[in-house]
């Protein structure tokens, strides 16, 4: 968005007799409610946030209990995150209100830029570093072919059908996939949608992670919780332990209406509010964090494989059983032993020993959190790690540090635990992963004495990566809709990838500019392959090398520059007449 696009733009024509019902009280709800009061000028007594909860956050949740803390989650930032940036730049600090959650973040990462200096390990807790190229030719070509290739040839097929087994043996997948929880088994359309989107991070900036930025503390205490106290201070409603089941819709002619929401409310009673013209509803059409089972120290944590009652998801399934236009969940619901993995998180508490070795190792001194994460190559597991020691939350004790991380691959054995992570407790849990990072039994030993390990098992994390057609996801506003629009995860919002805050920040914009017809100009996605260099780095990295020469034309794919006039068509196609000034 340019700043000539920033005005405080005049209110849509009747907002103030309008109402909305917000579905889900995640980010993407949090937005669509901020977007409403501060540049839709709704007043905010007319918005109403429902969900099931007793926590607002969806995945950017966080919880302190007596023994210590657990999170689901964390997510990936970086600076180009136009939309979420627009929206933290409306919101006061808890911590210094005179400062935004934006100028709160900036500062952050000023004070305490991130810099991996461990990103990749191997031989317990040694630093990877690679000797060659990233991928061999033959996958260099196949992934300028897939960056080439539109999504309708990609429909159903998985990373795996378009690589062969030795990409995924590569170092470039080790520093590129785990950085965003990518799997073989994932949709190829998200792959190609990863590439193009983050494009300009292919190469040295990847292998350190140095374009990467954080939250002052994690995303429930930097983000979620000053959020909700804005909103409520504004005016805003929230219904927890409001279980939405259905949202019914009616077609007249060419258009389709909401027309009431279903609901039970938080004493388990079933409810039905009719909805007129009026009535906006923002729907999040489905939760990552859906089935999410918790076990700790001492308990293995319970997988759920139960597909009764998957909340947001059986409502979305309602609405496409109506009309095809609303998309399918089915895909990214049908196949939980792909779509789900485990995270989690340990609190060390009056002990020293791994931070100390860790800081020492890597030659960063507190707060650890600007050492990114660490992901151990060789570990059967292969776990990623974030060592954030203090003030990952806020009112954090002095002698408290956080550790946390997630497990893509837990029906395999592990090298020091010989069970698999579906199979330990969250002792067993963090003794394999102190294992990889190198430390010997006694320190080891003594860590986990001193620490509290919560586990989550989440059958939906990954879910929006499956395998799947364009059509599957619905449109933000599917065609026809006057009053009903999608937000979250699972809404086609064309060339963004999902799994991300942006995401989930750009389908609220897309749907409270839609519904209340703002005049306003939206902010555009940031497209890499729109920049020759990112283009020609792109090229050059996938041949091996650390600039581009004509050889790498004449070898990529047969004929000298085809490639490149190919990617550089593809851009020119895209970029905008120039704008008269």
């Amino acid at each position: 968005m340019r700043n000539y696009d920033r005005a405080n733009v005049q209110p849509p024509k009747d907002i103030e007799r309008k109402r909305a019902h917000i579905v889900g009280g995640g980010i993407a709800g949090f937005a669509t409610a901020a977007f409403l009061i501060d540049d839709a000028h709704m007043p905010a007594e007319n918005i109403t946030i429902y969900e099931a909860e007793q926590v607002h956050g969806g995945c950017l949740d966080a919880h302190r209990f007596e023994k210590g803390y657990r999170n689901r989650g964390s997510r990936m930032w970086e600076r180009r995150y136009e939309c979420t940036y627009y929206l933290l730049g409306k919101i006061p600090s808890i911590d210094n209100p005179a400062l935004t959650l934006h100028d709160e973040t900036f500062q952050a990462n000023m004070d305490h830029p991130f810099h991996a200096r461990m990103h990749l390990m191997h031989n317990r807790g040694q630093k990877y570093l690679p000797t060659g190229p990233l991928m061999s030719k033959e996958d260099g070509e196949k992934m300028i072919n897939l960056l080439l290739s539109t999504e309708q040839a990609l429909e159903g097929l998985t990373v795996e059908q378009w690589f062969g087994p030795g990409f995924f043996k590569s170092d470039f997948w080790f520093y590129w996939a785990y950085i965003f929880a990518l799997a073989p088994h994932h949709s190829a359309i998200e792959c190609r949608r990863y590439l193009r989107r983050f494009a300009m991070y292919l190469g040295e900036s990847m292998i350190e992670l140095t374009m990467l930025i954080h939250t002052k503390y994690n995303e429930y205490d930097s983000v979620i919780h000053p959020m909700e106290v804005w909103l409520e201070k504004k005016g805003v409603r929230f219904q927890k332990g409001t279980a939405v089941r259905d949202i019914e819709t009616e077609n007249k002619g060419k258009e389709t209406l909401a027309t009431a929401l279903v609901y039970d409310d938080a004493s388990g009673r079933r409810q039905r509010k009719p909805l007129t013209r009026d009535d906006l509803v923002f729907f999040t059409n489905g939760s990552m964090v859906t089935k999410t089972t918790w076990g700790d120290n001492d308990t293995v944590v319970a997988y759920d494989r139960d597909t009764k009652d998957l909340g947001l998801f059986d409502v979305w399934k309602k609405l496409a059983a109506r009309d095809p236009k609303f998309g399918r969940p089915e895909p990214f619901i049908s196949d939980i032993e792909g779509s789900g993995f485990y995270t989690w998180t340990a609190t060390i508490k009056g002990d020293r020993t791994f931070i100390d070795y860790w800081s020492a190792k890597t030659g960063v001194k507190q707060p650890l959190l600007t050492n990114a994460f660490s992901t151990a190559k060789d570990a059967n597991w292969v776990p990623t790690s974030f060592v954030y020691g203090t003030d990952y939350y806020r009112g954090q004790p002095a002698d408290v540090n956080i550790c946390h991380g997630y497990l893509l691959w837990t029906d395999r054995p592990g090298n020091f635990i010989k069970k698999t992570v579906r199979e330990c407790t969250g002792k067993e849990i963090f003794t394999e992963i102190l294992y990889h990072f190198g430390l010997n039994e006694d320190q080891i030993k003594k860590t986990i004495e001193h620490s509290y390990v919560s586990v989550a098992a989440m059958p939906y994390i990954t879910s929006q990566f499956m395998p799947r057609r364009v059509a599957d996801r619905p449109e933000v506003i599917p065609e026809g809709c006057v009053n009903l629009a999608f937000i979250g995860q699972y809404v086609e919002t064309p060339g963004d990838v999902s799994f991300t805050v942006e995401s989930s920040v750009r389908t609220a914009m897309m749907a409270v500019w839609g519904l209340t017809g703002l005049q306003k100009p939206q902010i555009p996605m940031y497209e890499p392959l729109l920049d020759v260099r990112v283009i020609a780095r792109a090229l050059a990295m996938a041949a091996g090398r650390n600039e581009l020469t004509m050889d790498i034309l004449d070898n990529v794919k047969g004929t000298t520059g085809e490639t490149t006039a190919k990617l550089l068509n593809a851009a020119l196609k895209k970029i905008p007449e120039p704008a008269i000034f």
